[in-house]
């Protein structure tokens, strides 16, 4: 906070840019509650749920991990522990349904929110720790990802907190600080491996700051999640590479092969149109952040502005051009959520950029706060509006509602006719758990076929 301070001119003009330079001593943690609560009901008010895809998919090895029954397969989605494990311990303690499903990411994206500012706190002072907390708490594709159970809201949370580890007690002591740090990043990575990519980040910048014990526990704390993950393999499956193998099975799927096809494209237009152009999914956040993190990298020595950067670039190029084949080129598939946990650092930076030049030039303050303030509003509203869209989502209401009246009216089995797939079912067993599952239609309480639009409609 104190870096900030030296920022401050005669009384005269200092109202004209109260919000960049105002005193928050004994009110930032008032204000830092109020971020974090204001989050947690946006990603209230952008409930998506189920949307009958890679979530069915997740879910079902979750409930296998409640059972007790789960065995590793050579599917990427029956690989990501770090979503699996807790999920599977809230099914088995609290039942399997939609809110049991879904609270494993709404947490993490909440917790996302305090994280990043107790990380933009510690390295670039309160100020620019709240800014960045307003901008990811009403980041739309955060919002729109905190209620569908997919891996990159937890993901980012695991980086967060190797981050948090590694800044408030890396230079205390280096030995557990890294070990705990590696060893978050580890789970990270069996969340969703592009999130590794942030490890070199920290590493870069530990051997830049010659703390060489720091360096080394990270990587230890790293490989001792490898190792287990890789032991656990070879116990069960007798296959010390199943991961490897199981990527090559992924590789094979519709999103991958169209990527690769198309390899110009995806490599150079993709991302580069999802960041740069205001969507649903990402608002104006992200040409906001864009824009003014180039100036805020000059506004702040190399010190300050090297470990975001790092932190931005390392996974981002990764993501862009990295291969997901150790036997050949094989780019991964462009998903906007892939880029959640590259936009922390990013809206720190932008935040940096704001009240810099919002006490540079005291007369641009206003004009700097309209459009702040425009890019929270905007971003709460494309997520509010964005809410319960693609996907299989009509379908997942349709079956909500039949679910209801199935309780209603005390039914107890229900059977699908038609060729629709087979997440019908596993959403349906999701949404009402008491229902079971019948293959003869004559003999079931229930009958759902789609309807003329395709969509799941009762018929007996």
């Amino acid at each position: 906070m104190a870096q900030f301070q030296t920022l401050s001119v005669p009384s005269p003009v200092a109202p004209r840019r109260a919000m960049f330079s105002m005193d928050i001593e004994g009110q930032y943690w008032k204000y830092f509650g109020f971020i974090v609560g204001v989050g947690f009901l946006m990603r209230l008010a952008c409930f998506t749920g189920l949307i009958g895809s890679d979530d069915v998919v997740y879910s079902h090895f979750a409930q296998l991990i409640a059972q007790l029954s789960y065995r590793p397969e050579l599917h990427h989605a029956a690989l990501r522990y770090g979503l699996l494990l807790p999920l599977g311990v809230l099914y088995r303690v609290f039942g399997v349904g939609e809110w049991t499903t879904i609270m494993v990411p709404l947490l993490a994206s909440t917790l996302s929110v305090p994280a990043v500012m107790l990380i933009g706190q510690k390295l670039l002072g309160s100020r620019v720790a709240l800014l960045a907390g307003m901008l990811i708490a009403t980041f739309p594709a955060e919002l729109r990802y905190a209620t569908i159970l997919v891996p990159e809201p937890l993901a980012e949370f695991y980086g967060l907190v190797a981050i948090l580890i590694y800044l408030y007690w890396g230079a205390e002591n280096q030995t557990s600080a890294g070990l705990l740090s590696g060893l978050c990043m580890g789970v990270a990575y069996l969340t969703k491996e592009p999130v590794l990519f942030v490890a070199p980040a920290l590493m870069i910048d530990a051997i830049l700051t010659r703390r060489w014990r720091l360096l080394l526990a990270i990587t230890v704390g790293m490989l001792m999640i490898a190792g287990a993950e890789h032991a656990y393999y070879k116990a069960v499956t007798g296959d010390l590479m199943f991961r490897p193998h199981a990527m090559v099975q992924h590789n094979g799927s519709l999103a991958a092969v169209e990527a690769n096809r198309y390899l110009g494209r995806r490599l150079f237009e993709e991302y580069p149109r999802m960041m740069i152009l205001p969507t649903w999914s990402f608002g104006l956040h992200s040409l906001f952040a864009i824009l003014l993190a180039l100036p805020a990298c000059f506004l702040l020595s190399v010190e300050k502005w090297r470990l975001p950067v790092l932190w931005a670039l390392l996974p981002l190029i990764y993501l862009n051009f990295g291969t997901s084949s150790l036997t050949s080129y094989w780019v991964l598939p462009a998903e906007q959520r892939y880029l959640l946990f590259i936009y922390p650092p990013l809206f720190m930076l932008a935040a940096v950029a704001v009240i810099r030049i919002g006490s540079l030039r005291p007369h641009a303050a206003p004009f700097l706060g309209l459009v702040f303030s425009l890019v929270l509003v905007t971003g709460f509203y494309c997520g509010f509006a964005d809410r319960a869209r693609g996907w299989r989502t009509d379908a997942i209401k349709e079956l909500r509602t039949i679910g209801e009246k199935a309780r209603s009216r005390n039914y107890r089995t229900v059977a699908f006719e038609g060729d629709e797939p087979e997440q019908w079912q596993q959403s349906m067993e999701i949404l009402d758990h008491d229902l079971t599952l019948s293959t003869d239609s004559k003999a079931a309480d229930l009958v759902i076929r789609p309807d003329a639009f395709g969509l799941p409609a009762v018929v007996s």
